[in-house]
């Protein structure tokens, strides 16, 4: 009896005080698509290989309670051999105030608009095992954690990135080898941890496609199932 009193006594006050009970969903997760011709990365997703990629979105506000995103986002994820393939459609109602004043690669684009992919190759769901590749709607280049043997100057020529800014948005393409990445050395299907996030410079909006809360939770990262990673 006292417990449901003061499961009663509880979810008055909740209501009274205005706080919100949250319910996390689980990860989201995205199929591992091996393709046989990859995209040519040019900033247009006309491309064969974008038409088999698993696609991702109803992305959720961060800095709004987790509430759906006002600009939705529409990622796609494919691999080769060679390369994993990031896709992005980010949809704008006012694509000519976007802001994009980076222009150096290898500096984050924080005051711009910004989009980040996060890979959690060894899928431990802890931070200092995430990567992430980020650009913006000019199409500059900054990762973390580059590799220890490649100069801070060669780095940007690692790997590819196109942006392009349309009348509803914008695209980015991204071309990540796997030679620059460290990743398990396996002869079976894994999974791995993936992210993806947007700051939107207009509005303030920092939306995410698998929620991680206010405070970020790589535990809430989304999976990457299925992939077969090439040889070493």
């Amino acid at each position: 009896m006292k417990t449901i009193f003061l499961i009663k006594l509880i979810s008055v006050m909740l209501i009274l005080t205005g706080c919100k009970i949250v319910v996390n969903k689980p990860p989201k997760e995205l199929r591992g698509v091996k393709v046989a011709s990859p995209p040519i990365i040019d900033g247009k997703l006309d491309d064969a290989a974008w038409k088999k990629a698993p696609r991702g979105t109803d992305f959720t506000d961060r800095n709004a309670d987790g509430a759906p995103a006002k600009d939705q986002s529409v990622i796609r994820l494919i691999y080769t051999d060679k390369a994993i393939y990031v896709a992005w459609y980010l949809y704008d109602e006012k694509p000519d105030q976007l802001v994009a004043f980076e222009t150096e690669d290898q500096v984050r684009p924080w005051r711009d608009d910004w989009i980040s992919f996060t890979i959690d190759l060894f899928h431990t769901h802890q931070f200092r095992d995430r990567r992430f590749f980020m650009s913006n709607p000019l199409g500059v280049k900054f990762v973390s954690h580059p590799p220890l043997n490649v100069p801070i100057d060669d780095v940007p020529e690692l790997w590819n990135v196109a942006a392009n800014i349309v009348e509803d948005g914008w695209i980015v393409e991204m071309e990540i080898p796997w030679g620059m990445l460290d990743y398990p050395e396996t002869t079976q299907r894994i999974d791995i941890g993936i992210n993806f996030d947007r700051g939107h410079a207009r509005t303030g909006a920092n939306t995410w496609w698998s929620k991680v809360g206010f405070i970020e939770d790589d535990r809430m990262d989304g999976h990457w199932v299925n992939v077969l990673p090439p040889s070493k």
